[in-house]
């Protein structure tokens, strides 16, 4: 698989999938949760109550897992998206703005929220824009062959290197 093809793989699950788990840890105590995504590139924007489980355990550890993944109704048809990296809440107007863009480019149905500014003021008050910045990308295809998963780091946003094949029973 060549750099091309694994980053055409991982945007064709993460552009139409909209729901990804995100699995957070603090005080050796694991939590997973399913969040609306919307992604700038590989970074994966999220809206969440800083009061929440996972929000609470990125604050107290940011370093996190996510996958993301269409349903499947065979074996074969398994494919999905592994990756680790960390997630934090968005600062800065600006990244902010970016983020919402992005958030209501994917999901229309968020607009009709904010079609009622008082509504808007309240919700908004409720949850933060947070990002998802993977550092190791895993793609996995049952189509290629069982278990056929492929890795790459994540630089700064960029796919790194080539992707490598991963050994079964690898995770």
């Amino acid at each position: 698989m060549t750099p091309e093809e694994f980053e055409k793989a991982v945007l064709g699950i993460l552009e139409p999938v909209p729901v990804m788990t995100l699995a957070t840890c603090a005080s050796d105590t694991p939590w997973a949760t399913d969040v609306y995504f919307a992604r700038t590139g590989f970074d994966l924007v999220f809206f969440s109550s800083p009061q929440s489980c996972h929000c609470r355990n990125l604050a107290a550890n940011p370093a996190c897992a996510a996958t993301v993944h269409p349903q499947a109704a065979t074996w074969q048809e398994i494919r999905g998206v592994q990756m680790q990296g960390k997630a934090r809440p968005i600062t800065g107007m600006e990244a902010k703005v970016r983020a919402t863009a992005a958030y209501l480019g994917k999901f229309p149905f968020a607009r009709e929220l904010m079609s009622n500014p008082s509504a808007v003021a309240r919700k908004m008050a409720t949850v933060s824009a947070h990002v998802f910045r993977p550092w190791r990308i895993r793609y996995l295809d049952n189509a290629l062959g069982f278990g056929a998963r492929f890795t790459m780091r994540v630089e700064d946003g960029a796919l790194v290197g080539a992707p490598a094949p991963e050994p079964e029973g690898n995770g």
